[in-house]
This record gives structure tokens, C-alpha cells and sequence, in this order.
């Protein structure tokens, strides 16, 4: 879900996010409302952008794999 969150630093629609994503109708949508409900992504004008919530995620995400893959 990592990839959706850094996908959308702009803005984007679904079935951009869907293309680039190799996601089906069914995925996106789950992971597009799941993210919307943690508030990491929102709708705006019909596209989805990161929150400040969603860039909070990422940088922690991105520390976490630093420290699993480089001890």
C-alpha cells in the first residue's frame, strides 16, 4: 500500500493509480477506501492525494526499510 500512498504525492485518478499499479477495479478500489479511512490518502475533484498523514507513513516506512535491509 506503500506504493499507492507514494504514488499519489500528486495528484492522481483511479484509473491511473489501477495502470500504473497493475491494479484491477476490485483491488483499487479496497485499497483506495482503505487508505481513504486512514486518512494517508484523500479525494479531491475526483483524483487522490497524500495527506499529511500519508507523508508521516512513508517517512517512517522508508526508515524501517533502511534499517531491515541496511543493519
Amino acid at each position: 500500500m506503500a506504493h499507492i500512498v507514494r504514488f499519489c504525492e500528486t495528484s492522481k485518478d483511479k484509473g491511473r493509480i489501477m495502470n500504473r499499479l497493475s491494479l484491477n477495479d476490485v483491488q483499487a478500489e479496497s485499497y483506495l477506501t482503505i487508505l481513504t479511512r486512514q486518512r494517508m490518502i484523500m479525494q479531491n475533484n475526483g483524483k487522490y492525494v497524500i495527506t499529511g498523514t500519508g507523508e508521516s507513513y512513508l517517512n517512517s516506512y522508508d526508515k524501517l526499510r533502511k534499517i531491515r535491509f541496511h543493519p
